[in-house]
């Protein structure tokens, strides 16, 4: 039997005032999106408690080299030296918290995530059940059928209109999907009641399923951020995380 992640027929739509004051709610985290081209990538994010933290990696001659392009590559810049070594170190320094690495796949697919659960793997405590952090494989992802082959401590990025099998959807750590496919970037400026309620029914069929969502494409203005916590936005996208942790908080 299939699973569909949101059904996106809505019967009912109700008129409702999302500007309507209410506490922020604390469960709401950020996302440091494209995290590596912060002036202190993962740095920034990590004093800023990001729950959930994006590297880009490319597979290149058998290391993963992070950056949003090809052409941008920086020889420095790998997943191991940027991510895995530093949050290792907060391990071992007992001053991590629960979060999200979320890996975006730019090259092939497969050969890619081997590499990826290969450099995971020299660091026992990212095997331990207990470890806060939860490493989630989006972009070019596996096909879904093939989730279910890897080991427990990866997980995929969701989207709310593919469709899973029931074993399929517990290997989905987060689902995510663009802003854009709801409105466009200059119309977060004033997003209507119309499209906020399309996008809580999205949002609480996710929720219903037991699983987090996520929204990339997004701008960083408060008012976006606050239209987000309203719908019940797990992840709040952002370039900003200072900010965001300001706002949030």
């Amino acid at each position: 039997m299939k699973i569909f992640a949101v059904s996106f027929i809505i019967s009912i739509l109700f008129s409702f005032n999302f500007w309507a004051q209410k506490p922020l709610n604390s469960s709401i985290n950020g996302h440091s999106h494209n995290d590596y081209v912060q002036k202190r990538p993962f740095k920034t994010a990590f004093e800023a408690r990001m729950g959930s933290i994006e590297a880009d990696v490319f597979l290149i001659n058998n290391n993963l080299y992070v950056a949003h392009e090809a052409k941008d590559i920086n020889l420095k810049y790998t997943l191991e030296n940027l991510y895995l070594k530093p949050i290792i170190q907060a391990i071992q320094i007992g001053k991590i918290y629960p979060m999200i690495l979320l890996i975006d796949v730019k090259s092939q697919a497969d050969s890619t995530l081997d590499v990826v659960m290969q450099q995971i793997a020299r660091y026992p405590q990212f095997l331990n059940e207990k470890c806060p952090v939860q490493f989630i494989i989006s972009g070019n992802r596996p096909k879904p059928e093939k989730w279910v082959t890897y080991p427990s401590f990866i997980l995929f990025d969701g989207r709310p209109n593919e469709t899973y099998t029931p074993n399929e959807w517990q290997r989905v750590g987060i689902v995510s999907q663009s802003f854009e496919k709801y409105i466009s970037k200059k119309g977060q400026k004033n997003i209507d009641n119309l499209t906020f309620e399309k996008m809580k029914v999205v949002i609480d069929t996710i929720h219903a399923q037991g699983k987090k969502i996520r929204f990339w494409a997004t701008v960083d203005k408060k008012k976006v951020w606050k239209a987000l916590v309203k719908m019940g936005a797990d992840f709040i996208n952002t370039d900003k995380p200072k900010a965001l942790k300001r706002f949030l908080n």
